[in-house]
């Protein structure tokens, strides 16, 4: 399989406390795995483990204090992330008074798309995630689980190679749901690698091939799981 994503011995701290009693707290551990393109993977562990700060490491929107991160084969740096990075934290932030539909083409405005374009990854996104019957709704008035779907929504757009998704799709049921478990199998298929944090693997065990457990910072096991076969669901 060829790797999208390698990791290797990284590190980060942050300062806690006040000026004069402040302590060094440490968020990762001397990290170090790899993902291939394709894959998807599980990252598990309690609230604090680290999940958050090694998603946002991996997305170039952090700076660890050492190590490396590596994305086809190009290497994160201070002034250079890698494209086709879509990473969603655990509770996007959208403007209330938008639709779902100009939501997204506020979000498909960042990147280097025609206009057709544009519109025409957004309908396709509203549809393969089942928020085209509610496109003219208001943010405001979705209910928590079509708030996820229009996070994994997001992510879809700009033809992304790796999604990385901070608990955006767990909590409501939606990775038991047969169509979005289908759309992230078809990721995979088309060789876009999907990392996605959980609290626990429960949910995680429908799509991830494998998952990495972490505790307070440290990859403490990483281990392949026996349920995604796509053969047998679809």
């Amino acid at each position: 399989m060829q790797i999208a994503l390698s990791v290797r011995g990284l590190n980060k701290t942050y300062h806690a406390g006040s000026k004069g009693r402040a302590s060094m707290v440490p968020a990762l551990r001397d990290v170090s795995f790899d993902v291939g393109a394709g894959e998807a993977v599980g990252l598990v562990g309690r609230p604090g483990a680290g999940k958050s700060t090694l998603l946002l490491c991996l997305a170039g929107l952090m700076r660890p204090d050492d190590g490396s991160i590596t994305w086809f084969g190009e290497q994160i740096t201070g002034h250079h992330v890698p494209p086709g990075l879509a990473y969603v934290p655990q509770r996007a932030a959208y403007y209330s008074f938008l639709t779902v539909r100009e939501a997204l083409e506020y979000y498909a405005t960042l990147h280097e798309l025609t206009a057709a374009n544009r519109a025409s990854q957004v309908e396709t996104s509203l549809r393969d995630v089942g928020l085209n019957v509610h496109a003219t709704r208001r943010v405001s008035s979705l209910s928590p689980s079509l708030l996820q779907r229009l996070g994994l929504a997001q992510s879809l757009i700009g033809s992304p190679r790796a999604i990385l998704l901070d608990e955006t799709v767990c909590g409501q049921g939606l990775l038991f749901d047969k169509d979005i478990l289908g759309l992230l199998t078809q990721l995979g298929r088309r060789g876009i690698s999907v990392i996605l944090a959980a609290p626990n693997p429960v949910e995680l065990h429908r799509i991830a091939a494998r998952i990495i457990n972490i505790v307070e910072g440290r990859v403490v096991t990483t281990r392949a799981t026996p349920a995604l076969v796509a053969e047998r669901l679809f």
